[in-house]
C-alpha cells in the first residue's frame, strides 16, 4: 500500500500533466503549476517516494550537509555525494574568466582537486549562502563557525526549530525558511524547496 504522501505525488503529477503550461527554464522546458504544497504526517511513516528510484543514501548526506549549515561542496564530494558537483563546476567556470591566475580543470579535475587539496575546495567548493547556511546562520555575514567577522551570529533556525518543539509544541511559529532574498543574487542557485513548517499534535 502507497503511504500518503506517494498518493499526494500522483496526484500532484497529474495536476500538471492535465493543467501544467509550457514554461522555458535553465533546466530545459517544463510544465509548470503556481502554489502547490504538499502535507505530510510523520506518523504515516518516512516520506520517501516508491514510485521511482530514489538515491537515499545522497539525500540523507545532503540533509546531514544542510543541517551542518555547510555551502562547500567538500563534506558531499567526501563523501561520495555529487549532486551539486554540477553547480559547483559551472560556479567555479564563471569565476575562472575574471581570475587570470586560476587553472581551467575539466570537471573530473575539478572534483578530484576538491576532494584532495582543502584550500582549493575552500576557494572554488562554496555555492554561497544557500541551504544550510540560511536554516543555520540566517542574516549572519560568513559560513565560518555562524559568525561574521565582527563576532555577530546569524539566526540558527534549526536549534530554534527544536527549541519551539520541546517548550512550546503547539507554536505556530514553526517554520524554517531557506528564500533569504538579500543573499539571492550569492547563491549559486536559489532554493528550490525555500521553506518548510513543522505543525504538532498530542
Amino acid at each position: 500500500m502507497k503511504n500518503k504522501i506517494e498518493e499526494q505525488y500522483i496526484d500532484l503529477l497529474r495536476d500538471i500533466l492535465l493543467n501544467g503550461v509550457e514554461k522555458e527554464a535553465r533546466n530545459g522546458s517544463t510544465l509548470s503549476v503556481f502554489g502547490r504544497q504538499l502535507r505530510h504526517n510523520m506518523s504515516d511513516g518516512f516520506p520517501l517516494l516508491t514510485t521511482k528510484k530514489m538515491y537515499f543514501s545522497g539525500i540523507v548526506t545532503e540533509l546531514l550537509w544542510f543541517l551542518r549549515g555547510d555551502t562547500c561542496i567538500k563534506y558531499l564530494v567526501d563523501n561520495d555525494c555529487h549532486i551539486w558537483d554540477g553547480d559547483a563546476y559551472v560556479n567555479y567556470l564563471k569565476k575562472c574568466k575574471h581570475d587570470i591566475n586560476s587553472l581551467h580543470l575539466s570537471k573530473e579535475e575539478f572534483i578530484e582537486r576538491i576532494k584532495t587539496d582543502d584550500k582549493f575546495a575552500e576557494k572554488w567548493g562554496s555555492l554561497g549562502p544557500i541551504y544550510g547556511f540560511s536554516w543555520r546562520n540566517w542574516n549572519g555575514k560568513s559560513d565560518k563557525e555562524f559568525n561574521d567577522e565582527f563576532g555577530n551570529k546569524g539566526i540558527d533556525q534549526i536549534a530554534e526549530l527544536i527549541r519551539l518543539l520541546k517548550e512550546t509544541p503547539d507554536s505556530r511559529r514553526m517554520v524554517v525558511s531557506a528564500w533569504a532574498v538579500h543573499n539571492l543574487p550569492n547563491m549559486v542557485l536559489p532554493p528550490c524547496h525555500y521553506g518548510f513548517q513543522i505543525w504538532t499534535k498530542n
